[in-house]
Order: structure tokens, then C-alpha cells, then sequence
């Protein structure tokens, strides 16, 4: 299956809009690594593989904490990152 950035838009603004958890996100953007190293995704020539793979691994750490209530990166760092880097790509 090909993916996009149009794929990562639609986990990023879930995540924003609170339709599904910051594990929920995570989990999902594990996953589609995991898929992608194993040969089930890959992405259109047009994609910019790095800046790709890094707009996973950011969702990925959607759920990283800094201490037992504080999440290292908040919500309005993935508005701003999905606005700087998920949105003009699709």
C-alpha cells in the first residue's frame, strides 16, 4: 500500500482534535514503521523520505512523557508541526 503524508494527516489531526488518544497515535505511527520497514507501505517517489520518516517518529513520541504528568511534546506542538510540515506536503 502507498502512503502519504495525507495518510499522517488524518492521525495528526485526530490527535489534535482529541478523537483518539495520544497512545492511540503513537501506537498507530509504531506500527506503520514497523509496516514500512517489513515491505507492506512504501511512499510515492514525490515524498521526501526524511521528512516523512521524521513526521513518524515525531507521532510516534506522541505519548512520551517527561515525568508522571507532563507529556514532553503538547498538543499545540503537533498543531504546529502538522501546519510547518503535515500540511503542505498533501
Amino acid at each position: 500500500m502507498e502512503i502519504s503524508f495525507a495518510t499522517l494527516a488524518s492521525v495528526y489531526e485526530s490527535l489534535i482534535n482529541g478523537d483518539i488518544s495520544r497512545e492511540e497515535a503513537s501506537d498507530w505511527a509504531y506500527k506503520l514503521d514497523h509496516d514500512r520497514s517489513e515491505g507492506v507501505h512504501t511512499t510515492s517517489a514525490m515524498v521526501n523520505s526524511q521528512d516523512f520518516y521524521a513526521a513518524i517518529s515525531f507521532l510516534c513520541a506522541a505519548d512520551m512523557k517527561n515525568s508522571p504528568i507532563e507529556y514532553t511534546y503538547s498538543l499545540q506542538e503537533f498543531f504546529e508541526y502538522y501546519q510547518e510540515h503535515i500540511k503542505p506536503n498533501f
